[in-house]
């Protein structure tokens, strides 16, 4: 059995107090509710792979565990609320450098603390959860078909209230993920079938399957076994707004690294199955797909319309293509009629996905344990770091902004002005100077010979001279007139995208970028020669400004 969840706190921040009034809104308890219906609400996630937050430096960057945390907060003042997690929860994809090990397993072990106290219960086990070993899976995971064995045991299944509806969960595991942690699994499948009917029997009224399995295996789940919801492990994408009928059951997709957070609200009526309502989010996806299709059809129609006698479209064809579209159109023309409104009777679920944006609140008290946590991985960091290789005899190494300055004043001038000039500052603020994920894109000559590495930055921090133009010990021995010449005065954009790209800035154009670094004193006549056209700045800008839209709209449909 679970153990009772822990009493909702209140929100502290007033924005965590604008989330729990339109959640509360959205969860529709108030006073008009019926007698008869009872309401609770889930929400789900999966392949967290140890991400606390995203990396801060998009545009609009999705995830972090204290957003989370300020929704499921703001969400139980409305009532009481189940979370579960399908897998993948501590460590990341494709394994870790052994420099990073120590950090990732702080990490899995905060999410496990933190996300526990938050009421999290419910977990699946997928791959990347025994990728440091069995001892090291926490917390403990359901898996029906799991064979114990030694540091790693399944936990039961979940059987628990939540707001007066009795909720089964359970779990299920890939056969080749027990074998790979040294164990053995029985059929998937089989399985939770065998589970739910046993939770079904205990008196679930609504049973919810954890899969981190492939989908083809999901569906035979979702088809064979007494569920009502599979949330699936292995997301493969950004997840899915629409839950999949299969069945008499749904598969839920949620997106992975906590960008979108899952959640599903149930309305139980007498009589009949739960049903897929849709809601507002929904509605509004149908619009966009019918937008397209109309927009598709329209331009086939035109084209047939105006080929010739020997290439134009069978006109039984074209006349069943103008059927399509009307009734594409009559449809669109109802969703736009009167707003979404909840089935008049019966049982009934919404779904949709909460992007966990910069805009949403931070629950402080997260918010500062991850900052402590940041500290003590740095100091786990620091003190295994080792410096970068020394450049051999002969070879060019990195000399700092400093030694630059000595003859360029008016280009160090400019890269004053520039946000390169702050990058370590940057770091600093988020106390991220020891992150192996960060410092990388915000020190010069970082990993390179006679350069710079995590804990040995001096003289090199921020992005300088040297990361465009090469490092340059020759350049300053020879006084600029080494013959060949020891620095690069171009820079190609192949030297930018190693941190200017979409995982890290979304908005780059190499010319717009380039744009903002040189002028007076930096190649003034390159810059000339680029012209009037957008900069760096203004592309960030705008997207800026996009991204606070879409987070006033996110906090809007709350």
């Amino acid at each position: 059995m679970m153990p009772p969840m822990l009493s909702p706190r209140p929100a502290i921040a007033v924005g965590a107090a604008l989330l729990a009034t339109t959640l509360a809104s959205a969860h529709g308890s108030d006073a008009s509710t019926p007698a008869a219906e009872r309401r609770f609400t889930f929400f789900y996630s999966a392949e967290v792979h140890g991400i606390l937050e995203p990396c801060g430096c998009t545009s609009d960057p999705l995830g972090d565990v204290a957003r989370y945390a300020s929704v499921i907060r703001a969400a139980r003042q409305a009532g009481e609320v189940l979370l579960v997690d399908a897998g993948g929860l501590s460590f990341p994809e494709g394994g870790a450098a052994p420099r990073e090990r120590a950090g990732n397993e702080l990490r899995a072990r905060f999410l496990a603390s933190e996300l526990g106290k938050l009421g999290l219960r419910a977990v699946g086990l997928a791959d990347t959860d025994v990728a440091a070993g069995p001892s090291a899976v926490l917390p403990a995971r359901l898996a029906t078909n799991l064979a114990p064995m030694p540091g790693l045991a399944p936990a039961p299944s979940v059987l628990q209230a939540v707001n007066g509806v009795r909720v089964g969960v359970l779990g299920v595991v890939d056969p080749a993920v027990a074998a790979a942690a040294g164990t053995k699994a029985q059929d998937p499948v089989a399985a939770a079938r065998r589970e739910a009917d046993r939770l079904r029997k205990a008196g679930a009224e609504i049973v919810i399957a954890l899969a981190p399995v492939d989908r083809p295996v999901a569906r035979r789940l979702a088809r064979e076994a007494a569920v009502d919801f599979v949330v699936l492990g292995r997301l493969g994408g950004g997840g899915a707004p629409r839950a999949d009928a299969v069945g008499h059951a749904f598969i839920l997709a949620p997106a992975d690294e906590l960008q979108r957070l899952g959640r599903v609200d149930i309305v139980l009526r007498a009589g009949g199955p739960v049903i897929d309502a849709g809601g507002a989010e929904v509605t509004a996806l149908r619009a966009a797909e019918l937008a397209r299709d109309l927009a598709r059809l329209d331009s086939e129609l035109a084209s047939w319309a105006h080929a010739g006698a020997e290439t134009a479209a069978d006109p039984a064809f074209v006349a069943a293509k103008r059927k399509e579209r009307e009734a594409l159109a009559a449809e669109r023309a109802s969703l736009g009629a009167k707003p979404w409104a909840p089935p008049a009777a019966g049982s009934y679920f919404t779904n949709r996905l909460i992007a966990l944006r910069r805009s949403l609140p931070r629950d402080p008290a997260i918010a500062a344990a991850m900052r402590a946590l940041d500290a003590r991985i740095g100091q786990v960091n620091l003190r295994a770091a080792a410096p970068p290789p020394p450049a051999e005899p002969g070879r060019s190494s990195y000399v700092g902004m400093e030694k630059c300055a000595s003859c360029h004043k008016q280009a160090v001038a400019l890269w004053r002005t520039t946000v390169h000039a702050h990058a370590w500052k940057t770091l600093v603020d988020g106390g991220k100077q020891a992150d192996y994920k960060c410092v990388g894109c915000h020190v010069t000559g970082y990993g390179e010979i006679g350069g710079s590495s995590l804990g040995y930055t001096r003289r090199l921090e921020s992005v300088q001279c040297e990361t465009c133009h090469g490092p340059g010990s020759a350049h300053v021995a020879g006084k600029g007139l080494e013959e060949p010449p020891a620095i690069r005065r171009d820079t190609p954009a192949s030297v930018c995208t190693g941190c200017h790209n979409e995982h890290h800035s979304d908005t780059f154009q190499y010319a717009a970028y380039l744009r903002d670094v040189l002028g007076p004193g930096h190649a003034a006549s390159a810059r000339a020669r680029l012209g009037d056209g957008p900069t760096g700045h203004a592309l960030r800008s705008a997207a800026l400004a996009k991204a606070k839209t879409a987070g006033a709209q996110t906090l809007e449909k709350l």
